[in-house]
């Protein structure tokens, strides 16, 4: 059987577009896309709150960092495609957000020959532009959205209200991409993963999608329903009733129309938008295809104010920002597999809140990592590194900040930002799989990744140049997210988050993090030659305030308040209020910009890159090598990063799925290139985003009776305050006290074939209880060492551990304040 394209709704839209586009898909100057008429069901319903903000929220505008001289990042300035088309590209920015290919016979497609041929052409999945924030809007999430931005920029409103009002738009339609620019992805689950399971498409769909899931869906899978939708039935097909036509009923994952199946003599036999309803339909994805924004990661509660029935989220519960510490991301989109498959074994390395983001482009490293929240950018630091253009080869100096755990991503915030889209599906066919090793290959040129080019992709893939126009207000929107401060939490009963923090133990736990962790955790960066002192370090952060300004007092001891000393050096007397308040935010209040002193808020971090030998946190992660020279994202690392100076060597291991020989040391290798480091994280708000390191393997997530992941202030505290005493613990399993050794292993015998896609007439067995990294860390195409040997995952970080019980306490009670 084939598939064809559908009418209706997106038929329409696609006859509009016919007019906009050259056959191969590209934009013609001067059309417009239409969007279907009465696109919203329940128009001017959902009027726009204003009940203000828990968490923080920041008015900074991108003029605001190019003022302050931290933009432009990166020297990247687009492909010609997006340069000439820029005009059309802003008058269909909504219209643009979502996209599909177009066969030569109208049909889509669930299969496609690897590296193939690229036939296809491609057409926008149009969507409505919201109306604007002085009306009611359509829906509930479009009301949050203006919620959101209205709460922003209050000060320039005052002084200049049509140059605020064009910051909230910008900021608005960030939002819109972080919340519905899918740009096409759906084409990675169904081409791409079909792929790696063993019945092909057939394993591949969404059993949770299903309506009877959602009183259940956060329970068993961590997902977070639309607080819009509502339980459907048999008129809406068994998928939530929502107002958002291309909502799923969960966040981060849009719905568009699948093409009618036709058969063999070219009569539909169903049609999505017309055909009732058929039991077997959700599984085999005959009325939607299933798109992912950047939500779908990043998108959780809002520590500040929890909700209280996880499974029913108000839109005030949740922040866009903070990342979703509870999802259980791996297995999410290999639920249809059979539970021995590759991709469902291989994947239950990653413990909530994680994903392996190199497991498609794959590194052959075990390596997942968390949903990154993202805070108060304004304040990252920015770096200069040698880079290269990507369209014209032009090698200089720019600015960047370091993004990705290891900060592989150093060409600036743009590139940044667009190689998530592609990390999560967008232009998989036309410019990723192209260029990954074979499957079954062993020598040559199919046996290695070769890099991703952004040219290339820009030419052969329209989707990325939808992307590409709008990374820039995605941006705007980004750098507004703040941190959560537990003294602004309030508990679902009521409870505020001021009774879950010592406050007396504060002035003495701040001392304790000047000597013992600023010199990585802070922006105020201290000379090399005081970082190994701590005495130093205590004198060198004297009187610095790490966390908000509001609650600079509790930093500080009565007697540091009173002091002439500390007053002279420290305080200055406010001009407007008279009162006292710390020079590094007064300084920064005067250098200008309609943000003012969020420019004096310490990130607590430092963004450096660190050995992963001192550290000492599982390695595979910081031997991630994909940006190396070479390979898959060459064009998106720095050449300052690729020169980095190797950190040390690793033992060269037998592949320890090898009979007899497997585990046995050889010798060393170098770590060279790039990897090998990992950077010094941020700490803002660390007592809402606990487990702890990169894989969440320190420490546990709590969970109510029935097994509910638990978003409450308490459960947050209560999963900070066990892994922080983890953290402080000595991770030799010799020592009395030890942290517990974790390593994830195979819940089941099953059979391995010793490819990366799981098919092949090679089968190995392996046991229950196997270390999933003994086969997870081996590349295939070169399987005679394991690729990183290094099982256990909660290693590492021992800073700290020989503090006494006082300065652990103290120190515990300080972070719950940052």
């Amino acid at each position: 059987m084939r598939l064809a394209l559908s009418a209706g709704l997106v038929a329409a839209s696609l006859v509009a577009f016919a007019a906009a586009t050259r056959p191969d898909g590209h934009v013609a100057a001067g059309a417009y896309v239409a969007v279907p008429e009465n696109y919203w069901p329940a128009a001017g319903q959902y009027p726009v709150p204003a009940t203000p903000y828990r968490h923080t929220l920041r008015s900074v505008t991108l003029e605001d960092l190019d003022a302050r001289q931290l933009l432009p990042l990166g020297i990247y300035k687009g492909t010609p495609e997006l340069n000439a088309n820029r005009a059309w590209y802003e008058q269909n920015f909504y219209a643009t957000l979502a996209a599909k290919k177009v066969w030569p016979d109208g049909g889509q497609h669930w299969f496609q020959k690897w590296q193939g041929e690229r036939p296809w052409g491609f057409a926008p999945i149009p969507q409505a532009a919201p109306p604007p924030c002085d009306q009611p809007q359509p829906t509930g999430y479009d009301a949050e959205s203006c919620r959101y931005v209205n709460a922003l920029f209050t000060e320039l409103a005052a002084s200049d209200p049509a140059k605020a009002q064009a910051a909230r738009e910008r900021v608005r339609r960030g939002r819109d991409v972080w919340f519905k620019g899918t740009f096409g992805n759906q084409d990675e689950i169904y081409l791409h993963f079909s792929r790696t399971t063993p019945n092909g498409i057939k394993d591949i769909w969404y059993p949770w999608l299903d309506t009877r899931e959602r009183k259940q869906r956060f329970t068993k899978y961590g997902v977070i329903n639309d607080p819009d939708c509502t339980e459907g039935d048999a008129s809406t097909n068994y998928w939530d009733k929502c107002p958002d036509p291309h909502s799923s009923g969960v966040l981060g994952y849009r719905k568009y129309y699948a093409d009618p199946l036709k058969d063999d003599s070219g009569k539909v036999v169903f049609d999505p938008q017309t055909a009732p309803y058929e039991a077997d339909e959700l599984k085999h994805n005959k009325r939607f295809v299933i798109g992912h924004p950047c939500v779908q990661c990043h998108v959780g509660f809002d520590p500040t104010n929890p909700p209280a029935d996880p499974n029913q989220p108000k839109w005030e519960n949740l922040s866009a920002t903070i990342g979703n510490q509870h999802i259980n991301q791996p297995t999410m989109f290999f639920q249809g597999a059979p539970e021995d498959s590759l991709a469902r074994i291989a994947l239950q390395a990653g413990r909530p809140g994680t994903i392996d983001t190199s497991l498609v482009a794959n590194d052959f490293q075990n390596n997942p990592g968390t949903q990154n929240n993202i805070m108060d950018f304004q304040n990252r630091r920015v770096f200069k590194n040698r880079m290269k253009d990507p369209v014209t080869g032009e090698v200089r100096e720019g600015l960047t900040q370091h993004v990705l755990k290891g900060g592989e991503d150093s060409v600036g915030d743009h590139l940044a930002l667009i190689r998530v889209y592609v990390n999560i599906g967008m232009c998989t066919e036309e410019c990723w799989t192209p260029n990954f090793p074979t499957p079954g290959s062993f020598f040559g040129d199919k046996a290695k990744q070769k890099p991703f080019r952004i040219a290339q992709c820009a030419k052969d893939c329209e989707p990325w140049n939808y992307a590409d126009a709008k990374m820039d207000d995605l941006a705007a929107f980004l750098v507004t997210g703040g941190p959560t401060y537990l003294l602004q939490a309030k508990e679902v009963d009521g409870k505020p988050g001021s009774q879950f923090v010592d406050l007396a133990q504060v002035p003495a736990g701040r001392k304790v993090f000047a000597r013992e962790c600023a010199a990585c955790h802070s922006t105020k960066v201290a000379p090399e030659n005081v970082r190994g002192d701590r005495e130093a370090l205590a004198r060198f952060y004297q009187g610095h305030v790490f966390g908000k300004e509001d609650y600079w007092q509790y930093e500080f001891s009565e007697a540091e308040r009173n002091s002439p000393e500390f007053v002279a050096q420290y305080l200055v007397k406010d001009a407007k209020s008279g009162a006292l308040r710390p020079k590094q935010f007064v300084a920064a209040a005067a250098a200008g910009g309609s943000a003012g002193e969020v420019f004096g808020q310490d990130w607590l971090g430092n963004d450096e890159p660190t050995p992963f030998n001192i550290i000492g946190t599982n390695a595979c992660r910081a031997l991630h090598d994909n940006h190396n020279e070479g390979h898959i994202w060459e064009e998106f690392s720095s050449l300052d990063y690729k020169e980095r100076p190797s950190p040390g060597s690793m033992p060269k291991v037998i592949n320890r799925m090898f009979p007899l020989i497997g585990g046995l040391k050889v010798g060393e290798r170098e770590v060279s290139g790039g990897p090998g480091y990992l950077r010094n994280i941020s700490l803002l708000s660390v007592w809402a985003t606990a487990p702890f390191l990169h894989n969440n393997a320190i420490g546990e997530m709590p969970r109510l009776a029935d097994g509910t992941p638990d978003p409450s202030v308490a459960a947050r505290i209560q999963a900070f305050e066990q892994a922080f005493d983890e953290l402080l613990r000595s991770d030799n399993p010799n020592d009395p006290n030890a942290r517990p050794q974790k390593i994830s292993v195979t819940p089941i015998d099953f059979w391995l074939a010793p490819r990366e896609d799981g098919q092949g007439l090679i089968k190995l067995p392996v046991s229950k209880g196997t270390p999933i990294a003994n086969f997870a860390s081996a590349n295939p195409h070169a399987p005679l060492f394991m690729k990183c040997d290094d099982p256990v995952e909660n290693k590492g970080h021992q800073f700290g551990v020989s503090l006494s019980a006082e300065d652990k306490l103290a120190l515990r009670e300080f972070l719950k304040l940052m």
